[in-house]
């Protein structure tokens, strides 16, 4: 077929591609046999029957029914004859190519970005765009509809603004774990011979911990603990640590020690050592690649500890499980609570805390299936083209209703991509310090704020 006599039309995935394709290949199907037996001219038939009935029923005193009969038929057909001939002769071969999707650009923006220069080629092939050997077909206005839907889709698409997609962020920090069992070990071990009585000597204190102290304190890597004296500098590892050297002064009345041998570091050097140090050994258990990202968008110079924070943390948020640190939520807006707020906060956390997992794995689930069932969903629009003309005596108002039923379905596609936007930008949206950010994405933040979150992705 020559080039004017093709549909260069593009969809944005390979399943629509596939789905589509199939649906107009069906579609002809349906078309043909309704041009064989006859079903597609019975509207015509109709017509003139139903005209005529009409002329027979005004009696004969109506002098010019005739004349009257056949202009109603002939406006009627000529209507017909132009429904007919552009949403159901398939007169342009279906060519489909699929978008061209820039992945590192849709990564760092949380959305769908096409790339400028052309499409990729068919999921079928460019030049074949055939299954089972069977090419398709479209008339001309369901091939307008394509192209005017999808470009509006992709127009709406490309307005989402492009920021920092903070939900990818905090699931990739998620898929870092530590790898090394000693080292894996000795973070439990830290935790008890450090973190343990220098939090338990905070709390005998009974000094107030001011609420911007109070994350803080809550995990072992504490800017506090390590800079007050009397707490990580007056605690000591209970083994000798390989890396430090050992000190007379210090490790002369311990065992398993001498000249030549590791020694009993403070928990203060133990944490903050430079190569040899828990901390520095868990900053290179993260792949650089995420380090380079996180630090195009965070550059204070604690925002580490926050990433590291996550890695050592329970993956079930905050690290001290206390519902309420100090981090303004969705429910703390107006600035007041009540006890009745916190009965019903924590009760709430409790039942979000066993329904949680069991949601997340069914969001993903359905995130990727929607996208699917839309494409199906379309296909099923498409083979029914043919029943809904003809039944309907080829009108446009039912073109019309199926135009407008086909460019919603497409454009479902936007209202994906502005929900994982919305998902992913929320908090950016909610929480405008990067501390509060930070503090989201360590997972050391208000757990309740992180199950409301869930409930919204679910709603979008």
């Amino acid at each position: 077929m020559g080039g004017l006599l093709t549909a260069p039309l593009v969809v944005f995935d390979y399943f629509s591609n596939a789905m589509t394709l199939l649906g107009w290949i069906i579609n002809n199907a349906i078309w043909n046999v309704m041009v064989a037996t006859g079903i597609a001219a019975v509207p015509f038939i109709t017509l003139v029957l139903s005209e005529w009935f009409k002329a027979r029923q005004e009696g004969d005193e109506a002098g010019t029914k005739g004349i009257l009969t056949v202009n109603r038929i002939e406006t009627r057909l000529y209507a017909m004859i132009l429904a007919y001939a552009f949403t159901c002769l398939p007169l342009l071969q279906v060519q489909l190519a699929t978008a061209d999707i820039d992945e590192s650009r849709s990564l760092e923006c949380g959305t769908r970005q096409f790339a400028s220069g052309g499409w990729s080629e068919g999921a079928f092939g460019a030049t074949e765009n055939a299954i089972g050997g069977q090419q398709a077909r479209m008339p001309l206005w369901w091939a307008g509809v394509h192209a005017v839907s999808h470009g509006v889709t992709a127009a709406a698409i490309h307005a989402i603004p492009c920021s920092t997609d903070f939900e990818s962020i905090r699931m990739e920090l998620d898929l870092h774990s530590i790898e090394d069992p000693g080292l894996q070990q000795e973070v439990g071990e830290f935790q008890r011979q450090c973190f343990g009585p220098a939090r338990n000597r905070l709390l005998q204190e009974g000094g107030t911990i001011e609420a911007t102290r109070a994350m803080d304190v809550d995990w072992i890597g504490s800017n506090y603990f390590q800079t007050t004296p009397g707490y990580y500098d007056s605690f000591y590892a209970g083994r000798p640590i390989a890396g430090f050297p050992y000190d007379a002064d210090r490790d002369v009345s311990r065992p398993n020690t001498g000249s030549g041998l590791p020694g009993y570091p403070s928990c203060q050097e133990w944490w903050s050592a430079e190569n040899v140090g828990l901390r520095a050994r868990l900053h290179e258990e993260i792949s650089p690649g995420f380090w380079d990202d996180f630090r195009s968008v965070f550059t204070s110079s604690d925002a580490e500890d926050y990433v590291i924070r996550r890695l050592v943390s329970p993956r079930s948020g905050a690290a001290s499980g206390n519902l309420d640190q100090g981090v303004v939520g969705f429910r703390g807006l107006d600035g007041g609570s009540s006890f009745w707020d916190a009965t019903v906060t924590a009760g709430s956390a409790i039942g979000g805390t066993l329904s949680i997992l069991p949601f997340q794995a069914g969001m993903d689930m359905l995130k990727q299936a929607l996208p699917m069932v839309q494409g199906i969903l379309v296909m099923a629009i498409i083979i029914c083209l043919p029943f809904v003309m003809v039944i309907s005596s080829y009108s446009f108002k039912v073109a019309g209703m199926a135009t407008f039923g086909l460019f919603a379905m497409w454009f479902l596609t936007f209202w994906w991509e502005l929900a994982r936007w919305i998902n992913s930008n929320l908090v950016n949206l909610l929480y405008r310090s990067d501390a509060a950010k930070l503090s989201w994405l360590s997972a050391a933040n208000n757990l309740y704020d992180r199950m409301v979150l869930q409930f919204v992705e679910g709603m979008m």
